[in-house]
């Protein structure tokens, strides 16, 4: 007697368990599944390799005016400016390099396997996100030489009433700028943000 309700028992748990696997197994199959469109992966990674060769030659191309000034404005500026000049110009060369350094992963890619396409674009993002985070505060740092720059000139004496007028526009275009700039790399750093999530999340399915 026992044994038959032990028996009826288990077969009760044993349908239960059954029915607990169909659902499960029911609940994976309607999961949606994402699948990666290579194809488009490596259209982006072709089209991100041509506009980081461009960013490339553009930011090579800001080092030319600090060397114009350097070179043209150089016998009239005071000891202090001149240290000042050499300093800043110092910190933004390392830092130029380094920026051409993360810019290397798509500017520099190759038709590799498709498979490779994925981790080399996610890498470039992730890049991208690193050189928008250095504009950002690059545009800050630039406003903190340039008053500096204006307050060396006024307590040297350099200042004359006759240009006034004209620093105090350039002061407050060189702000205004600086700011647009600011709020741009900021925008630029949370699009590639979500664009790295995007891609590490499909990374996760391949």
């Amino acid at each position: 007697m026992h044994n038959s309700e032990n028996e009826n028992q288990k077969k009760s748990a044993e349908n239960w368990d059954d029915q607990q696997d169909e659902t499960l197994s029911s609940l994976w199959q309607a999961q949606p599944v994402k699948t990666i469109n290579l194809d488009k992966v490596k259209e982006n990674l072709h089209s991100e390799r041509k506009k980081q060769r461009w960013y490339m030659v553009l930011d090579s191309l800001m080092v030319l005016p600090a060397i114009y000034i350097l070179t043209k404005y150089w016998g009239n500026m005071s000891g202090v400016a001149q240290m000042m000049f050499v300093f800043m110009l110092s910190t933004s060369l390392p830092l130029l390099v380094y920026q051409l350094w993360l810019r290397r992963v798509a500017a520099f890619a190759k038709n590799s396997q498709t498979a490779d396409h994925l981790m080399e674009l996610t890498k470039q993002i992730k890049n991208n996100v690193k050189i928008a985070f250095m504009t950002k505060h690059s545009t800050w740092i630039a406003l903190v030489f340039g008053f500096a720059f204006v307050l060396e000139h006024y307590f040297s004496g350099d200042l004359v009433p006759e240009k006034n007028s004209k620093l105090i526009i350039a002061v407050s275009s060189m702000s205004i700028g600086m700011l647009i700039w600011y709020i741009w790399a900021h925008k630029r750093q949370k699009h590639f943000e979500r664009q790295l999530e995007t891609l590490e999340n499909l990374a996760q399915h391949r």
